[in-house]
């Protein structure tokens, strides 16, 4: 991940040397090439390369961690909370997160989390099917600081690990035992059973028609839950489909016996 916006003093003057995120966007491009940077602002014209190159040393390596700027406030309804989302926000963001919506760069990945987290002010619930809506935040994102989109993002990721892996530990994603942990196993998809790949194909459409009891009628209004509605129930479910496991094992050890 990547950001900036940051006011210093010097021989240039008192300026505020800024990246975009549609700058920072293309930059990324060049970046795993041996010569990216330099082969990036060889592509500017001749009055754009020193300016560009301003903003490049001031911005990089992004800062990540400052505050939000009220600018950013004022412009874009900012989610920073997983329990803020609704439950279909949600699993588009893991799609993206987990890797199962791949992009070419990390940048672009970073850049559709944004998307789906910085929403046009207007909206007061997640809806993305406006096109002109989405055009329209799409380069209203494009066009913010880069530093200022990160520190979202940062805050964003910070929360979903803690809700996720800390607060409700293994609703979503089982944690790995120790011992698998040490053998360090990991299954490709050739090795996935049949039963394997349905679920992860499946998952949160499984989950989903879980939720509406199988009434596919209900499975819009299921998209639009809040995820704290949708946290503490599926961490009941977890729960109990786990106790129920264990007396289910605890019954098949003991006739046996």
């Amino acid at each position: 991940m990547c950001v900036l916006c940051r006011r210093r003093t010097g021989w240039w003057g008192n300026f505020v040397f800024m990246i975009t995120l549609r700058q920072h966007l293309e930059i990324s491009k060049y970046s795993e090439r041996e010569n990216g940077i330099f082969e990036y602002i060889s592509t500017l014209s001749p009055e754009d390369r020193v300016d560009t190159t301003r903003k490049i040393v001031e911005t990089y390596p992004i800062d990540m961690k400052g505050d939000i700027s009220d600018d950013i406030k004022s412009k874009f309804n900012i989610t920073t909370s997983v329990m803020e989302l609704v439950l279909g926000q949600f699993i588009m963001l893991e799609q993206i997160i987990t890797g199962k919506t791949r992009y070419a760069t990390d940048a672009e990945n970073d850049f559709a989390i944004a998307q789906l987290i910085l929403r046009p002010k207007h909206h007061i619930l997640f809806d993305n099917e406006n096109d002109e809506d989405e055009k329209n935040n799409t380069n209203a994102l494009l066009d913010s600081p880069v530093e200022d989109i990160y520190r979202v993002l940062t805050k964003f990721l910070d929360n979903r690990e803690f809700i996720l892996f800390k607060q409700f530990s293994g609703v979503f994603y089982e944690m790995p035992d120790k011992d698998e942990e040490d053998e360090e196993v990991e299954q490709t998809q050739e090795e996935l059973t049949a039963e394997q790949l349905f679920s992860q194909q499946w998952y949160w459409y499984s989950m989903v028609r879980m939720l509406a009891q199988e009434d596919i009628t209900r499975y819009s209004e299921i998209y639009m839950l809040k995820m704290s509605t949708v946290m503490p129930e599926m961490s009941f479910i977890a729960q109990r489909s786990k106790i129920e496991s264990a007396r289910q094992r605890q019954g098949e050890a003991m006739r046996k016996l």
